[in-house]
């Protein structure tokens, strides 16, 4: 018997809410009436309701406009001043260009320019070609006397670099700076 006049009163609240004095009502008063229901179902009914007694909406139409078509422009490519490409071994850690081709040369030789030492010891060595090269903070081998040496840096495993001092039997690993 309870069963029955909870259904009776859902329909109850259903027809009261389709009567012609509910339509009349403002719409957020509407709305809310809706929002008030607990059962999906029925709420979605409810808003149905609610947006049919609105009638159709007519949608405007518009022609959509038309977009003005630039005229043709000439394409001139950047200018970009002409830098030599840094190459040679190492040279691929180094910051790139765009036009800057990758070249892998296996091994250099040159002669010792300058070498200067930090606080630990490590040292950086400037090579007669210009380039910069950096003994690696884990290396912790100590290089003495080749001011005026010559030194030969080869790949190592992994992507290191080994610098060997021409005449001594012992290697430092390296990093490229310039």
């Amino acid at each position: 018997m309870r069963v029955m006049s909870k259904t009776n009163g859902a329909l109850v609240l259903i027809l009261a809410a389709t009567t012609p004095a509910v339509a009349q009502d403002t719409l957020p008063s509407q709305l809310t009436a809706c929002v008030q229901i607990t059962g999906v179902l029925q709420r979605l009914a409810c808003y149905d309701r609610v947006a049919h007694s609105l009638g159709p909406v007519p949608v405007p139409r518009s022609v959509p406009a038309q977009r003005p078509v630039p005229p043709p422009v000439a394409y001139a490519p950047p200018v970009v001043a002409a830098t030599p490409p840094t190459t040679g071994l190492g040279s691929e850690r180094l910051p790139r260009t765009a036009s800057a081709a990758p070249r892998r040369a296996q091994e250099l030789t040159a002669g010792i320019a300058g070498i200067t030492y930090d606080a630990r010891g490590r040292f950086t060595i400037t090579l007669d070609n210009g380039e910069v090269w950096r003994q690696l903070e884990g290396d912790t081998a100590v290089l003495q006397g080749a001011r005026n040496s010559t030194v030969r840096i080869s790949r190592g495993a992994l992507g290191s670099y080994d610098l060997n001092v021409v005449g001594r039997n012992a290697s430092y690993r390296v990093l490229r700076l310039q």
